[in-house]
């Protein structure tokens, strides 16, 4: 069984409107929508903040807010898209005091097993009333959806409509009582046609002839393109001061020319009704002549071309969104697909007049909102979304063109433009193009947005452990590479040069009580030195340096602040002192701080073993200390050959308290050498620790000690662990700051020599459950910390994690640095909840900013969208394939060219770039080592297509062999041969390249020396359907073709030979597939699937099984082995992260693999429980959702998702934990049969692990 969870939720937006409260304040929301997500935000002047979102069981298409303005609601309808369309009816209600709630209240489905879905127009509509919808989901159909007087569903019915090419709808009706559809669309002689038609409600149905307010009228089709956006229809409300002759007008939007057609005044309407009623009575007139006549001139009429009120030139390429900018909508706000923006302007009072002003360049927009005081979301799909605003002068690029206009258009300067307008005395003229200097678009902040992901890969290029993954993102004008990290976010403040190779770092203070940092010891181990904040704000540190009356110069193994306790009247009370306590391996040394001075003055001389001997001087003369901690009031020390002394402060001596001597247990029957000891109080409000914990090197075992009623008596051990333990902490975490004991979670850590640590929970004297997590190779050090007013833990490997007390359970997240070997918590003036960490050069100073954040890095590269991305670790780069588009206005041929360019791996500096011909592109790239003479060889090996514009194929292509060459990894041209085709993809196994070249797979060899190669065709095997997919394990090959399924391939005799395996006879279309291992294959599809295969082999045969079909909602480009985050090993919880998967909505997934099969069943009992739960609660069933579709909808052969459940859904079960009514449904099931038989806290767990892994 495998979990499917997200890592990263899609971030592309779709779509986005405003919404406004009627409440006293007018308050102001933004709604935007992503693929499977709505989010509200509230609208402040310091910018968005997070209000409240939902998800949406489906792939929304758009949104629409209905205009009914109440003062504490607002209603929404979202529509999803095939292949099970349904829209969504959503309340947001904010209250007085502050809540928000946005709730879904009916589902109304559209989904119909017949019906052509349309090809152009998937829209909703809402009239301005807010009493009709209208739905285009269905070809040569409307849903009609009547709304209620509070926003909400009332009725719906189906109405036919002749016009099947559907490009366009609009809302044009000009009152209250009757409602008019504007419809833009293609006939069957592929002309471009503008009419309106009414919505007769009782007749349930749209009026059969064209409405009168907008007359049918042809459009130039030659001013128009549908290729890859098509064109919109605006309606344009007339105002008091617009022209007393029509009621309103219509924008056509998208092509070469924007069109404003009147709508007809009331006066021409009833005079064309008028004539309507006497053409129709005339059509049915009994005298033939006559009603040949009037349908003959009906034909003329109906084809006559009534010219535009106002036209202006649109200079630049496809229209993706706009947005009106006033209440009267007379302004616009458009951007086409480059991210070219502009104003066009509505001028209606003297004739008509169009302008249009461009304003700059940003991303390429999905929509556009406008918020308030000049201020734009712009939500983009190609690249990050963005907060605009218009500016009245240019603020940067001003020395350019605001935007780049085609030489023919004519154009003014902004300064011009009112001695321009006044000579336009010819309401026909052309509109006028204003073009100035500099851009005239600010951005105010900028949204992350990965999509679309077109290829991504899994490295690790420091070496730290700790993988990145690196995407081809982008695309248009905001191509990008994309590193996402996923870690803590330290931003770095100072850095303190002079020490190397720090071993252990403590914080002191002047006095025990003082909230602020005076002074830092810094351990080696060989020595210690003693740093001064200098000045008042803590910006200055300077050594204070070796003194026979302050620190000890030698190694250092504990030191800290501690309290004077004093005895009164028999009991002991702890007040504020100025003492430090400095633990070495020779002893023991108190120090008093003088303020007068600033430094440290020895009080007494060092306490060495022998002091606390009792007479017995031989058994403690010979002794070393080995490890030491330091609580508020106590010492623990551990001394060489087992033994453990707990140690008081008695005025100005120390006194022992407590001695205990360890042995091993049989059958190592020796002293017990004691590797760590903690001594932390779990409650942080008392000075003194009741519980202490000693690890032992040998037996590799953890205890843990009670200080109570005297002897230091076990109170629980630790079972043996994977490797001796380095490092302990007794802690307790807590989520808030200052959150009391029995609202704290108590842990026992272990940091272990092998480079992990074990987390034990620790409640009422016995341990939890085990818990493993990674930290790299090296022995673990912890160091408590408080940071951003939270209780936290750095432990320190060869990579550093933070752990810290989250969402209910311990969670960690890897800091983004490298060899950290100490670290202590920090807080001064100038650095306030911060940390210095060492590392192996320099001291660090910094702070956490975020402690579980997914970092992503952005690369831009402008106009270069990224295709194929490929790692090469033995030069230290990236290759990027890439494919550069110059832009064209609408109706020209854009040029295409492609280049490989060449990154550093750790900066992102770009080094060098191969260029191919004008006309080819690189299709496909692959980075592999071959052995030539006995040497490895690192080599580049490209894909190249060419393009012929008459080919309905590409039927040349080559293949590229590259090595880069010198300190800037110039790619050098070593071999090439040439193909007939297309080359899709490229692996490679050994000293061969496989190549899928239209549907054929061909195998190369590398031959010859690293200065001189060549590639000689091995041998070909030919396949059914262009293979897309080539993922090569050892000698096992998985295809995957365009139009079909997958195939198991091996490749034998060196590569002499390709013999299949198995084969997939169905029809998946899939689009990108992946190897578990050499006999499991998982995949996704265009139907927005994700599958699984098994090869099963018998003594007849040899088959792929499918053993799993899920409904994923978005299309896998990519897969990538492996896992982000670092893996949490848990010793009762077997699962796997196994693969990553990367979509174009910008969504990474991962894929865990459940080992144990009861677990599986378990998991599989409660995805069904869980399912049922949330159907009778809200009336949509989430098995049903994840059901595998197609084009079609669901198949009846298969009713539930097989071998994948949704991991994010099972998660939802543990908001329930703290619910005992949804709990004991969930857990009992409809039926005996259906009742879990795991436990709940079982459950939990399971579940909290899952989390832990994305």
């Amino acid at each position: 069984m495998k979990l499917v969870s997200t890592f990263h939720p899609p971030s592309s937006v779709l779509d986005s409107l405003k919404l406004t409260l009627a409440d006293e304040h007018g308050s102001e929301f933004l709604v935007v929508a992503k693929l499977n997500r709505v989010d509200i935000y509230a609208i402040h002047p310091e910018g968005l903040r997070h209000e409240q979102g939902i998800e949406i069981w489906g792939r929304i298409r758009t949104i629409k807010s209905v205009p009914i303005v109440h003062t504490a609601r607002m209603n929404l309808l979202v529509l999803t898209d095939h292949p099970e369309p349904e829209l969504v009816f959503l309340v947001f209600t904010a209250s007085k005091s502050g809540e928000r709630d946005l709730s879904v209240t009916t589902h109304l489905p559209l989904f119909e097993k017949s019906a052509r879905p349309a090809e152009f127009c998937h829209n909703v509509l809402v009239d301005l009333s807010g009493t009709v919808a209208v739905v285009s989901i269905y070809t040569g159909k409307l849903k009609i959806v009547m709304l209620s007087e509070e926003g909400g569903y009332e009725r719906d019915f189906d109405a036919s409509v002749l016009e099947l090419n559907l490009l366009s709808l609009a809302f044009i009706s000009t009152s209250a009582e009757s409602y008019t559809l504007a419809m833009l669309h293609f006939d069957f002689q592929q002309r471009l046609q503008l009419l309106a038609r009414d919505i007769q409600l009782d007749d349930h149905q749209l009026s059969p002839t064209p409405s009168q307010l907008l007359p049918p009228l042809s459009l130039p089709g030659k001013w128009f393109s549908i290729e890859e956006q098509t064109p919109r229809l605006v309606f344009v409300p007339s105002t008091e001061n617009s022209d007393s002759e029509c009621e309103g007008g219509i924008l056509v939007v998208g092509g070469r020319k924007i069109l404003l057609y009147d709508l007809a005044s009331s006066d021409v309407l009833e005079q064309n009704i008028r004539k309507s009623r006497r053409m129709e009575k005339k059509k049915k007139s009994r005298n033939a002549e006559e009603a040949a006549d009037a349908k003959q001139k009906e034909k003329e009429r109906e084809w006559r071309k009534k010219k535009a009120r106002a036209v202006i030139t649109w200079p630049w390429s496809e229209v993706t969104a706009l947005c009106p900018l006033t209440q009267e909508n007379d302004t616009f706000m458009i951007g086409d697909k480059y991210g070219r923006h502009a104003i066009l302007f509505v001028n209606r009072t003297n004739g008509s007049v169009l302008t249009l002003a461009a304003l700059g360049e940003a991303s390429s927009p999905m929509t556009l909102t406008y918020l308030t005081n000049q201020v734009v979301y712009l939500g983009s799909h190609f690249g990050d979304s963005q907060l605009l605003q218009i500016v009245t002068s240019p603020v940067s690029s001003t020395d350019c063109p605001t935007l780049p206009i085609p030489a023919p258009i004519p154009t003014v300067k902004p300064k011009d433009l009112s001695m321009v307008a006044k000579n336009k005395i010819d309401e026909d003229a052309e509109g006028i193009v204003v073009n100035g200097i500099g851009s005239y678009l600010t951005e105010l902040e900028s949204f992350n947005n990965l999509a679309p992901i077109v290829d991504g890969i899994l490295v690790d290029t420091d070496d730290s452990g700790q993988n990145e993954i690196v995407t081809c993102s982008g695309g248009r004008n905001t191509g990008s590479l994309k590193v996402v990290k996923s870690g803590a976010d330290f931003r770095e403040a100072a850095v303190v040069h002079g020490i190397t190779n720090v071993d252990r770092i403590w914080s002191l203070r002047e006095k025990y009580s003082d909230p602020t940092t005076s002074h830092i010891v810094v351990s080696t181990l060989q020595e210690t030195h003693v740093l001064r904040f200098e000045d008042d704000k803590g910006t200055t540190v300077s050594s204070v340096g070796g003194s026979e009356k302050g620190f000890l110069s030698s190694r250092t193994l504990a030191a800290s602040n501690i309290q004077r306790r004093i005895l009164k009247d028999g009991s002991s009370t702890y007040v504020d002192s100025s003492l430090v306590v400095q633990v070495v391996p020779e002893g023991l040394l108190l120090l008093d701080y003088d303020s007068g001075l600033r430094e440290y003055a020895r009080v007494g001389d060092l306490w060495t073993m022998d002091k606390f001997s009792d007479g017995n001087t031989a058994s403690w003369a010979d002794r070393e200390i080995v490890a030491a901690d330091i609580n508020p009031s106590q010492v623990v020390i551990a001394l060489n050959c087992g033994r453990l002394v707990q140690l008081n402060l008695d005025g100005n001596r120390f006194a022992r308290q407590r001695v205990r001597e360890f042995v091993e247990p049989p059958p190592l029957n020796c002293t017990a050498e004691i590797s760590a000891v903690t001594c932390l109080p779990l409650d942080s409000t008392k000075s003194y620790a009741v519980n202490i914990a000693v690890g032992f090197w040998m037996s590799k075992v953890v205890k843990i000690l009670s200080l109570e009623r005297g002897a230091m008596k076990e109170v629980c051990v630790t079972s043996e662990l994977p490797a001796a333990p380095r490092s302990l902490l007794l802690y307790s975490f807590t989520s808030e700051p200052g959150e009391k004991p029995p609202h704290s979670h108590p842990h026992l850590l272990i940091g272990l020599v092998d480079g992990s640590l074990a987390a034990f929970p620790f409640q009422n004297g016995t341990l939890g459950d085990q818990k493993l997590i990674s930290i790299g190779n090296l022995p673990v050090t912890m160091h408590t910390c408080h940071t951003r007013d939270r209780s936290t833990v750095f432990a320190c490997g060869s990579r550093t994690s933070i752990l810290f007390w989250e969402r209910d359970r311990l969670q960690h997240s890897p800091l983004m640095l490298k060899d950290i070997g100490a670290a202590a918590g920090l807080n001064t003036v100038a650095y306030p909840s911060s940390v210095i960490l060492a590392n192996p050069d320099s001291l660090v100073i910094g702070a956490v900013a975020n402690f579980d954040k997914l970092h992503i890095r952005s690369i831009p590269l402008g106009y270069n969208s990224p295709r194929r991305i490929v790692h090469s670790p033995s030069w230290g780069i990236f290759a990027v394939a890439c494919t550069r588009a110059a832009s064209a206005q609408i109706g020209q041929a854009e040029v295409f060219s492609s280049t490989v360019q060449v990154f550093n791996h750790t900066s992102f500096e770009k080094l060098s770039e191969f260029e191919v011909d004008q006309g080819e592109e690189v299709t496909s790239l692959h980075a592999f080592t071959a052995t030539l003479l006995d040497a490895p060889t690192s080599f580049l090996c490209a894909g190249v297509t060419s393009y012929n514009d008459g080919e309905r194929e590409p039927s040349r292509g080559r293949l590229v062999l590259l090595q880069a060459n010198g300190s800037r990894a110039s790619l050098v041209l070593m071999a090439s041969v040439g193909v007939r085709g297309c080359v899709y993809a490229i692996t490679s196994m050994q000293n061969m390249i496989l190549a899928a070249v239209n549907s054929s797979v061909i195998v190369y060899k590398v031959e010859g020396t690293e200065k001189q190669v060549s590639m000689t065709q091995s041998t070909v095997f030919n396949h059914n359907y262009l293979i897309t997919t080539l993922v090569s394990r050892d000698d096992r090959l998985l295809v995957g073709d365009a139009l079909t399924s997958v195939s198991l391939l091996k490749v034998k005799f060196n590569g002499s030979q390709i013999e299949p395996i198995a084969k997939d006879y169905g029809s998946l279309w899939p689009t990108c597939a992946e190897l578990l291992d050499e006999n499991t294959i998982v995949g996704g599809n265009g139907d927005y699937n994700l599958f699984a295969f098994r090869l099963q082999v018998n003594e007849l045969q040899r088959v792929l099984d499918r053993e799993g079909h899920y409904y994923l909602g978005d299309i896998v480009n990519k897969f990538l082995p492996g896992a982000l985050a670092s893996h949490d090993g848990s010793v009762d919880i077997p699962m796997v992260p196994k693969q990553l998967f990367l979509t174009p909505a910008g969504q990474i997934g991962v894929i865990i693999d459940v080992t144990d099969d009861e677990l599986s069943l378990h998991m599989t009992a409660l995805h069904r429980n869980l399912s049922t739960f949330y159907e009778r609660k809200t009336g949509v069933s989430h098995s049903k959702y994840r059901v595998p579709k197609n084009n079609s909808g669901r198949s009846d052969l298969e009713a539930t998702s097989v071998g994948f459940l949704d991991g994010d859904f099972l998660e939802s079960f543990l908001q329930y934990m703290g619910d005992e009514q949804s709990l004991k449904q969930i857990m009992e099931g409809q039926s005996e049969p259906e009742r879990l038989t795991v436990t709940p806290d079982r459950l939990q767990k399971v579940l909290e692990g899952l989390q832990s892994l994305h």
